[in-house]
């Protein structure tokens, strides 16, 4: 689809960023996606090359699956947009930056700091 003909996404609420980050949340929390982003995490290892390769996808897939049901695309942009939507609460609601915080820790995980030898 070219720019000219760009889908229209929503614009949120201060309740419907809460609702969909909720959602979000509780889609990680699912039995396969909970097995899936354990298999792709053990699979990448501490190896920051493969969490980018292996775990960003899967877990971008499972937000971009929730947020179509809210009416964004099921695309980067649709996600990129409730990005957008989310920030714009944050700094006002501390649920919704509490929740923002965890769904970032999901898809974004910090990798274990390798020890330096004394």
């Amino acid at each position: 689809m070219s720019r000219s003909h760009q889908i229209q996404q929503p614009s949120l609420s201060n309740e419907e960023a809460k609702v969909i980050l909720k959602a979000i949340l509780d889609a990680f929390e699912s039995r396969s996606n909970k097995s899936r982003m354990r298999e792709v995490r053990e699979a990448a290892g501490n190896d920051m090359m493969k969490m980018m390769q292996m775990v960003f996808p899967v877990a971008t897939q499972i937000q971009q699956d929730v947020l179509q049901n809210y009416g964004f695309t099921g695309d980067g942009e649709g996600a990129i947009k409730f990005t957008h939507e989310v920030r714009r609460y944050e700094q006002e609601d501390p649920e919704i930056a509490r929740l923002s915080q965890t769904l970032k820790e999901i898809l974004l995980p910090a990798l274990p700091v390798a020890q330096l030898p004394s």
